[in-house]
């Protein structure tokens, strides 16, 4: 055993292949190593395919550079966003200040209505089974659009299908409210049955996605559940609505 130890303390340490992922492991582990060693940082050299050879702080240069134009370009689009969010958030105040303000069913139209198209939006909001067709979806063509499209869920953004659009608005003046190649978002009224839905429908297919922030939207449709409410039962709002077109 003793011999063996001896033996073993002679036996030289066999030194590490220097491979790629040896230097590049060295490297990472020693992200010091080129200030501690200058010289060598100035005097290497690496392909380019535009500039030829150049060296390894012209390529930290660079790529700095681009880092920052892609940063520029990330803060431009924040504050795009931001800007566009605050339009928003500006013209839903605004709204619901209008709505609470609204004393029938056909006021809350109107200013929906007038508020989108501002947004360059179609507004519609529908109930179920009401008596002026124009306000109205029926029974089974809201359960079916529930059950396909809400499923449990507070909102629906995206595209529609004709039958999914004829369903919910009618056949009649489609091409006005229904864009072919447009987006929705379409969100149920009711705080525990639904009621009907409010709907809005912009001619940009990609205006409205399923990712999309809902939190001004589910606002509105609480401004307008508390109309509702108020006005219970819904006969009531048929009857002024009634009264209104007459």
């Amino acid at each position: 055993m003793s011999s063996v130890s001896t033996i073993n303390d002679y036996i030289e340490p066999q030194p590490t292949e220097l491979t790629d992922a040896v230097v590049a492991q060295y490297l990472s582990q020693h992200p010091d190593f080129f200030k501690k060693h200058p010289d060598l940082l100035s005097g290497m050299r690496v392909d380019h395919q535009q500039k030829g050879a150049v060296s390894l702080v012209e390529i930290q240069v660079e790529r700095l550079r681009n880092r920052i134009l892609e940063l520029e370009e990330e803060i431009t689009t924040l504050m795009s966003l931001a800007a566009r969010n605050d339009q928003i958030f500006h013209a839903f105040s605004d709204i619901q200040n209008q709505l609470l303000r609204s004393e029938n069913f056909e006021d809350v139209c109107v200013v929906m209505e007038q508020k989108a198209k501002d947004l360059n939006l179609i507004a519609s909001i529908r109930l179920i089974d009401h008596s002026a067709s124009h306000r109205s979806v029926s029974q089974l063509n809201y359960q079916r659009f529930a059950k396909s499209h809400l499923n449990g869920k507070d909102a629906y953004l995206g595209r529609l299908r004709q039958v999914g659009r004829d369903g919910l608005f009618g056949e009649m003046n489609v091409e006005a409210f229904s864009p072919e190649l447009g987006s929705y978002a379409i969100l149920p009224l009711g705080k525990t049955t639904a009621i009907g839905f409010v709907s809005f429908a912009s001619r940009d297919g990609g205006h409205f996605q399923p990712n999309m922030d809902t939190l001004f939207l589910k606002q509105l449709v609480s401004v307008l559940n508390h109309l509702f409410n108020s006005w219970k039962p819904c006969e009531q709002l048929r009857y002024v609505d009634e009264l209104t077109t007459i």
